[in-house]
């Protein structure tokens, strides 16, 4: 069987489980299941994506608490665009560093769930054989092949991968091909949303416009809707405060972490990627020039072939400008994993 090209999906992040059956009505009319998606395990009904929001999702919950009833949705949604209900499923997952130790967790939540769900009222089936890796793996696969390709050596350089994502940073050391355990970390104080809500809320800004402020820092336009006031609002200033209140806390990390990788050596390349990247990057770019990297810094979306055109067709991209940026990580374990079948064929 020829390997099919890849059909990118975006589904949003929330969860929220033990919704009642007049919650499931409302999404009865909607004509695209990836807004209305949901899942009934057991007595238990989740809502999976962008039809979660505005039900109680909280960004604080770790991923292995939630990622199975997202990979479960979007194999639902798989299955469904392929007219199949049983079926086999070889999934490669990223799980933050930190939380690496629970995938066993995950991996038996997803063989309960493949054995009888119902996603969106049609029911399904799967067995599934999960491979878990570090979130930013991705990042170095890409990086790899890239380099790989440019030099038709093998690739054998340190690279530090800095994964600068919405609910942690993780900081993933490969030399010589590897990972180096003992000198790759994550951090969830650094993570992007608990640093928003701390400079936000010290500019005056209140939790009702989280929403403009965080328009307003990604997309560089500081005049947004405000609920507040009830108008347009200025946010120049909380935009202002966030960018320099996220460089102050990554470079004191660097300074107490990263620094020590660098000192003595030309041989290491850094790799950044997540969607904070995006939005920091000349930041990110003068800080590590400064240090003498320019030659060895690498961002996530100017890597990667394909990566741009594929996360321009995922819904709503034109809205997210960091779209690229954040796909890039399950790309670079897309392109793994697709290597993989084929070798297996």
């Amino acid at each position: 069987m020829k390997l099919r090209e890849f059909q990118p999906l975006w589904l949003g992040s929330d969860v929220v489980e033990g919704v009642s059956e007049t919650t499931l009505r409302k999404f009865d009319a909607a004509g695209d299941l990836v807004e209305a998606a949901w899942l009934r395990v057991g007595d238990c009904t989740v809502l999976v994506g962008n039809s979660a929001i505005g039900y109680g999702s909280s960004f604080a919950a770790d991923k292995v608490r939630i990622a199975a009833y997202q990979v479960a949705a979007a194999l639902g949604l798989a299955a469904v665009q392929s007219g199949v209900k049983d079926y086999n499923a070889v999934v490669s997952l990223a799980l933050p560093l930190n939380e690496f130790r629970h995938r066993h967790d995950v991996a038996a939540k997803l063989q309960e769930i493949g054995q009888e769900f119902v996603f969106c009222g049609r029911p399904q089936q799967f067995a599934i054989a999960p491979s878990f890796y570090p979130e930013g793996t991705g990042l170095y696969l890409l990086h790899k092949k890239e380099r790989e390709g440019e030099t038709a050596t093998p690739y054998t350089r340190r690279v530090v991968v800095l994964m600068m994502g919405h609910r942690n940073l993780s900081v993933l050391v490969y030399e010589g091909g590897k990972l180096n355990a003992n000198l790759s970390q994550t951090s969830d104080s650094l993570g992007f949303w608990n640093c928003f809500k701390a400079d936000a809320s010290a500019t005056g800004i209140r939790e009702t416009d989280y929403n403009s402020l965080l328009a307003a820092l990604t997309t560089g336009e500081v005049q947004q809707l405000s609920k507040v006031e009830g108008g347009l609002k200025d946010f120049g200033m909380a935009v202002e405060a966030i960018r320099q209140g996220e460089m102050k806390r990554l470079e004191a990390f660097c300074r107490d972490n990263l620094i020590d990788l660098l000192v003595g050596t030309k041989q290491t390349d850094i790799v950044i990627g997540g969607g904070v990247a995006h939005v920091l990057r000349l930041e990110l770019r003068d800080y590590f020039t400064g240090l003498g990297l320019t030659e060895n810094l690498y961002f996530a979306d100017e890597i990667g072939g394909r990566l741009l055109t594929l996360a321009e067709t995922t819904r709503n991209a034109h809205g997210d400008l960091a779209r690229p940026m954040r796909f890039a990580d399950v790309y670079g374990l897309a392109q793994a994993l697709a290597g993989k079948v084929r070798r297996s064929q």
